[in-house]
């Protein structure tokens, strides 16, 4: 009962601060270029005693122009050799705040970068992540004439609680975000404790059901991609029986992997729930529809998590389980740092987030790597246009180019609204593991060279026709080669070159690659039909990804077989 007053008054004080953030947005969207110019000059005054404040002459800059001139912009690679040192623990060698722990993420070729949260760098997303999504609920069900009534979410992500040699957080920013704001947890969270579920503690889907179907005043649901949800709603049809039941009881199944002292931790947390696991089996036995979450969690206000782009026909199948729940396509950020969120529920355009890095911008069209062109800032852009983004973090990163290509699709009164189009050298990113050309490329070259083969012609796409969707490689090759008995073998390659895929799979976030094969000379016609369109023949790339609909129409009608 003591939990369950704290979390009210928790969940209250979340809404109230998510409507402050949904007001700074309104109000900076008036005039986004002084505060975004106004956070740059507070970085620069910030770091400019560092080591790298101090050999680009900070203490020089008073304006953008200045920024820009003295200032490089930068790659990953730029800060290799800094970060080994802060890793370390080395201080004001990037930036002068604590560092607080690392985003870990796959570079090119599957070797890691390392990229610093600093205590800025963390508000920005506790400010537009979980509260701005409660706000707009809350703010949803008063526009229908209902009251909002506080109850914890469901945090569907698992956690890897992985850490430096040194003891320093070294996983994602939500983990980092759990080190420190973890005594709220148990109050705003399904989780007992203040730490995640753990992938390496067992099985963390059944943790996750386990203690927030026993909850019935789940408000929200919050997962980083809907890829997430798909996964472990399959998991959810297959085993409800044997969760129910220990609901009812009060135990963990004995079957279920779990350490001891997880098991343990876990088990004197819990007691038997009758009532509540009677109504769960009608619900259950009711059926998987499109009522079933209103039906397990009557008040529920909102479902939170990314589902623009490639994550599109994952959101769409778990909208099939939620009627009459808004969906609120949250934030887009990656690990340098936070980009975007939504200003209102059920839209996939995002306001530029002005105090959270300064941001620049360059053509996607024009610009090529290496090219020194003059950036753009957020008030130079066009509706319609497409942009690559570089920005400067609260953590240490300047001028950095992100390699997210973004389209202006309009704006909230002189603020851009965005959406996320492609990474440059990116394939696929079907449930966060950001597959590269390059990835597909190795993986490629690696099976011709254990085989001693040479494959003619190969493509990847997405297999949305599946749930958790897939990788399907499309081959046009005469090679002798046993394909279908290869995936196993593919799928290691895929996983070498780019870690993140192994991981995902491991969590059913991503299924089973299938091989399809490509009617003989489909390459050939499509090369013929681009010159005859005027493309000369030094033009014409090969055809690895179907990213438009026109190379999707062409090379998925032409299929010899389709599994």
């Amino acid at each position: 009962m003591i939990r369950k007053t704290l979390s009210r008054l928790a969940m209250r004080l979340m809404v109230i601060k998510g409507n402050g953030s949904l007001r700074h947005l309104e109000k900076a969207s008036k005039a986004p270029m002084d505060e975004n110019r106004a956070l740059l000059m507070k970085i620069i005054r910030t770091n400019q005693s560092t080591e790298y404040g101090r050999k680009y002459r900070f203490h020089e800059i008073k304006s953008i122009d200045d920024f820009r001139r003295l200032v490089p912009a930068s790659d990953y690679e730029d800060y290799a050799p800094y970060m080994e040192r802060v890793k370390n623990g080395e201080k004001n060698v990037l930036t002068a705040s604590k560092i607080l722990g690392f985003s870990r993420t796959s570079g090119s070729s599957g070797v890691p970068k390392y990229i610093p949260a600093t205590d800025a760098s963390l508000k920005a997303y506790v400010k537009y992540t979980w509260t701005r999504a409660l706000a707009l609920g809350a703010k949803a069900l008063q526009a229908q004439g209902k009251s909002y009534k506080p109850g914890r979410g469901v945090f569907l992500s698992p956690a890897t609680n992985e850490c430096l040699p040194n003891g320093m957080p070294c996983s994602n920013i939500a983990e980092i975000g759990a080190r420190e704001y973890g005594m709220f947890y148990p109050f705003i969270l399904t989780v007992p404790t203040r730490k995640l579920f753990d992938m390496h503690d067992g099985d963390y889907i059944y943790n996750i059901y386990r203690f927030a179907l026993a909850d019935e005043d789940v408000t929200f649901i919050f997962s980083v991609f809907f890829s997430v949800n798909v996964s472990q709603l399959a998991y959810l049809r297959d085993h409800w029986k044997l969760i129910v039941d220990d609901i009812e009881h009060g135990t963990i199944n004995e079957h279920i992997d779990l350490k001891p002292e997880t098991r343990k931790e876990l088990s004197a947390l819990i007691r038997p729930m009758p009532e509540r696991a009677a109504y769960l089996r009608k619900q259950f036995e009711q059926g998987f529809d499109e009522t079933l979450f209103k039906r397990l969690w009557p008040n529920l206000t909102v479902l939170c998590s990314i589902g623009n782009a490639s994550f599109k026909p994952a959101a769409d199948y778990v909208r099939s389980f939620a009627k009459g729940i808004p969906f609120d396509f949250s934030i887009y950020g990656a690990s340098e740092g936070l980009i975007a969120a939504c200003p209102e529920l059920e839209t996939t355009d995002m306001q530029l987030l002005t105090d959270s890095c300064f941001f620049e911008f360059l053509p996607a069209d024009t610009y090529e790597g290496g090219t020194a062109l003059q950036t753009l800032t957020l008030d130079q852009l066009k509706v319609g246009e497409k942009y690559e983004i570089l920005i400067t973090t609260q953590a240490g990163l300047y001028r950095y180019h992100l390699k997210d290509v973004i389209e202006v699709k309009g704006f909230r009164n002189k603020c851009p609204l965005i959406s996320f189009v492609y990474r440059k050298g990116q394939l696929f990113n079907v449930a966060g593991e950001k597959f590269s050309e390059e990835d597909a490329r190795n993986t490629i070259e690696q099976l011709e060279k254990a085989h001693g083969i040479t494959v003619d012609h190969w493509l990847f796409y997405q297999d949305d026709s599946v749930m958790p969707n897939r990788y399907a490689l499309v081959v046009e090759s005469d090679a002798p080669l046993d394909w279908d008995g290869c995936i196993d073998e593919l799928e290691g390659y895929m996983g070498h070159f780019n870690k993140r895929y192994t991981s995902q799979r491991a969590k059913a976030f991503i299924g089973r690659m299938v091989i399809r094969h490509q009617q003989p000379g489909t390459h050939d016609v499509w090369a013929a039909q681009c010159i005859s369109r005027g493309a000369s023949a030094a033009q014409i790339k090969p055809v690895h990804s179907l990213d438009n609909p026109e190379k999707r129409e062409f090379f998925l009608q032409r299929m010899k077989d389709i599994n």
